[in-house]
């Protein structure tokens, strides 16, 4: 009788590769065979004195992958249907289309600060990062911005954001 560790070892890693190509998906085909070598590990005695104990453990790690794929589709048909989706328009316009290609800090201060409305210390709160941060990132973000607009505008970046974004205040000092 062979040592499981010696089968796994040997088996592990070719059961997940032709499992990665009969379900397209590494993480199932990755779970699939995991369960199955669990459940080979506690019927050993059984398992390795079959004619094939990698054919079974094969059977086993597709139908786990196959009731995970049908589980999977269930639940995102149920949400479909269940999860209603959320009416906020989308900020529109030349300013938001920049917003996009600010660094990832900048767009989450300045999303932060001009669609939630959210002062600056919340701000800081929300990030975990300092006031003086949220401040100096803002600055920067509007500059960035008002550089970034046409030169024939004369509003800055921060008035064309409250002018274009739905149910935003005007901007106040904090």
């Amino acid at each position: 009788m062979e040592p499981f560790e010696s089968w796994y070892q040997r088996e592990h890693s070719r059961m997940v590769a032709t499992l990665l190509l009969a379900t397209g998906d590494l993480d199932l085909a990755t779970e699939g065979v995991d369960e199955a070598c669990a459940r080979a590990l506690a019927r050993w005695s059984r398992v390795s004195a079959m004619d094939a104990p990698t054919g079974w453990a094969y059977s086993v790690a597709l139908n786990h992958a196959r009731r995970v794929a049908r589980r999977r589709a269930l639940e995102r048909t149920v949400l479909r249907r269940t999860v209603p989706k959320p009416n906020v328009p989308a900020p529109a316009g030349e300013v938001w289309s920049l917003v996009a290609t600010l660094p990832e800090r900048q767009r989450q201060v300045v999303v932060l600060r001009h669609v939630a409305d959210a002062k600056e210390p919340e701000i800081a709160r929300m990030l975990n990062i300092s006031r003086s941060t949220v401040s100096t990132t803002l600055r920067d973000a509007h500059r960035r911005l008002g550089s970034l607009l046409d030169d024939g505008a004369d509003v800055t970046a921060a008035e064309s954001l409250d002018t274009q974004t739905p149910n935003t205040k005007e901007t106040e000092d904090v």
